[in-house]
C-alpha cells in the first residue's frame, strides 16, 4: 500500500474519475496530490485523516504508509512500515475478539428501547 493506492481509493468512494475532484474533498489543490503522487510532498496529518475516513483503512495504517514516504532512512522507512504493520494487526486482533453478535440485554422488549450490551468473554 503506498500513497497513489490511497488516493485511487478515496478516487473510487468518493465516485470521481480526476485528482482535481478529489482534491475539494481532501480540502487541498489539485496541485498538491499530483506533489503527492510525484513524492514531491506528503499529506499532512488532517489529509491523512480524510483519506483513513474516505477509505477506511486506520489511520494508523495511513500515517505509517505517509511516514515511511516521507523517511529518508532505511531505519526510519522500518519504524513507519512496523507503524503501519501494528496499526493492521490491531484492526485484525480487534474484530476477531469481537462476538459474532450481540443479544439484548432484557429479551422480550421493542427493538426501539432494546439495550444491547458486549461482552469479551
Amino acid at each position: 500500500m503506498d500513497v497513489n493506492f490511497l488516493l485511487d481509493s478515496a478516487k473510487k468512494v468518493c465516485g470521481v474519475e480526476y485528482d482535481k475532484d478529489l482534491a475539494p474533498r481532501l480540502g487541498v489543490k489539485p496541485s498538491a496530490i499530483s506533489n503527492y503522487r510525484k513524492n514531491v510532498s506528503h499529506p499532512d496529518p488532517v489529509v491523512c485523516a480524510t483519506l483513513a475516513g474516505l477509505t477506511g483503512v486506520p489511520l494508523a495504517k495511513v500515517l505509517g504508509v505517509i511516514g515511511e514516504a516521507r523517511a529518508i532512512s532505511r531505519e526510519e522507512k522500518a519504524v513507519w512500515r512496523k507503524l503501519a504493520a501494528t496499526a493492521m494487526a490491531l484492526v485484525i486482533g480487534v474484530g476477531l475478539a469481537s462476538p459474532a453478535h450481540v443479544q439484548a440485554a432484557e429479551p422480550g422488549h421493542s427493538s426501539a428501547h432494546t439495550l444491547y450490551i458486549m461482552r469479551n468473554g
